[in-house]
């Protein structure tokens, strides 16, 4: 069941508590240390945890509505937690009153939550220009844009947040009035798997410091799966950066610009190919007892891959020539096989690429390097599992 009744405000506002080594790595990104600090929805207390312990937060607010969780907080000297629901405006401007603070952090809910009149107004005068549709409020911003206005002068900021802050462009204004107020801004993506096993989803840590000159670039980037050490990162233009603060976005772009320059350079749609999506689910061929190729089915090294005869069941069907690549799935889009004997039905999650004789030699030897299987992650999109569009691979620039 996708939607359930729930007691718990946690899961009502879709919170997902901060893994320890999460909590930690936000508190080593920031700079500044001890001062005051702030955190809506502090939940059990482990990014107020590493803040103390690795910052030496000497006074540090956390506000949580769930008790239950607060009940779990750690007893720290300087933590101190206060029962307040930062969805209602007035209770929150009462609890918190004009006190400021030097910095503020945390991993706010996510989704999307149908919020009234009074909050609405709330939100749009925190950050006017947002594009919000009808009721509904990304819960992520709302918690940001009230810690944020709690600043002090030459403040800092770290959060936890959903893809849509990063790339969203009904967000923008949000983002072109972070980058316009701060000195410096941080994006970067987390590891799929951040949250457990059974989470798959984008996120990232946003980090901002104001105070000093204006912020005219943004940093980027990647963080590792396992140790959260920085993987890659890039310094983007401010203007760019308002549009789209993702790493995988400015990499795609860039990369996509430096195979354009090449004068020999073609795209599959002007090479003629013809891509094509499977017929059924692998579940749905395995019902029909028909065997079918799958994206566990892709080879991780070697790219060909050789089929029995098949008889045609009515359904798309691979055969010697064809290209076949992941459609969806992060783990193995960089996955590929080039047919060469046999036929056999493959799955919705596969697509065949067919190309004119004359250039198949040149795409299969695109689409099995490296550098292909690359273009290919970074031009996938997606909040949980990414995938490519035919339109995507049909601009896909193949080298002469």
């Amino acid at each position: 069941m996708r939607y359930r009744l729930t007691k718990s405000p946690r899961k009502n506002r879709g919170q997902v508590l901060t893994p320890a080594e999460l909590a930690r790595c936000l508190a080593n990104r920031l700079t500044g240390a001890s001062g005051s600090w702030l955190e809506l929805g502090v939940g059990t207390g482990r990014i107020a945890e590493a803040c103390i312990d690795l910052r030496s937060a000497s006074r540090y607010l956390g506000v949580e509505i769930d008790s239950n969780l607060a009940a779990l907080a750690p007893k720290l000297k300087g933590l101190r937690i206060e029962m307040g629901d930062v969805l209602s405006p007035g209770s929150l401007a009462q609890l918190l009153g004009n006190e400021r603070f030097d910095r503020t952090a945390g991993n706010p809910p996510f989704g999307l939550h149908a919020l009234g009149e009074v909050c609405r107004d709330r939100i749009t005068s925190l950050c006017p220009g947002l594009e919000l549709s009808v009721n509904w409020v990304p819960l992520d911003l709302y918690f940001m844009l009230e810690s944020l206005s709690r600043l002090k002068p030459g403040g800092e900021a770290a959060f936890v947040v959903a893809s849509s802050i990063a790339e969203d462009a009904r967000l923008r204004a949000f983002r072109s009035n972070l980058i316009r107020t701060a000195s410096e801004v941080e994006c970067y993506e987390l590891p799929e798997r951040m949250f457990g096993w059974k989470a798959q989803v984008q996120s990232y840590m946003l980090i901002a410091r104001f105070g000093g000159s204006a912020c005219r670039k943004v940093t980027v980037g990647r963080l590792a799966a396992g140790s959260l050490d920085l993987e890659s990162s890039a310094e983007v233009p401010a203007v760019a950066a308002i549009d789209r603060l993702d790493f995988a976005f400015h990499e795609f772009t860039e990369m996509n610009r430096a195979l354009s320059e090449s004068s020999r350079t073609s795209s599959l749609l002007e090479l003629g190919a013809n891509i094509v999506r499977g017929s059924r689910t692998k579940a749905q061929f395995n019902d029909l007892q028909i065997s079918s190729f799958h994206t566990c089915d892709l080879p991780r090294a070697h790219a060909e891959v050789r089929f029995n005869g098949t008889a045609d069941h009515g359904f798309n069907f691979a055969q010697p020539g064809d290209i076949l690549i992941a459609r969806v799935g992060t783990r193995c889009l960089d996955r590929h096989a080039v047919v060469a004997a046999g036929r056999r039905h493959y799955t919705e999650a596969i697509y065949r690429i067919q190309v004119p004789r004359t250039h198949r030699q040149r795409v299969a030897k695109w689409m099995t390097s490296d550098a292909g299987a690359k273009w290919r992650q970074a031009a996938a999109t997606g909040a949980c599992a990414k995938h490519l569009t035919v339109r995507t691979l049909q601009q896909m620039p193949i080298p002469g």
